[in-house]
């Protein structure tokens, strides 16, 4: 499931002409893919609020190694 979001996210990528706008939406697919699997890794910590907080710490994480993709690097 985590797999098809980040594909999901990064399909528009390849919608439009402009290779700037192509840059951006496949970052943001990255980044969005990142957070998903970064948030669903985080869950599997702590117990209560403790979870909520691994949960946001892991999409956190997970967004700024989704910004570190190739299209993120190139804006």
């Amino acid at each position: 499931m985590v797999a098809a979001l980040g594909l999901a996210a990064m399909i528009p990528a390849g919608c439009t002409n402009n290779p700037q706008t192509n840059n951006e939406l496949a970052c943001a697919g990255g980044v969005l893919g990142g957070a998903a699997v970064g948030g669903l890794l985080g869950n599997q910590f702590g117990k209560g609020g403790g979870k909520q907080a691994m949960t946001a710490v892991g999409a956190g994480a997970g967004a700024a190694a989704g910004t570190q993709t190739g299209a993120c690097r190139s804006l």
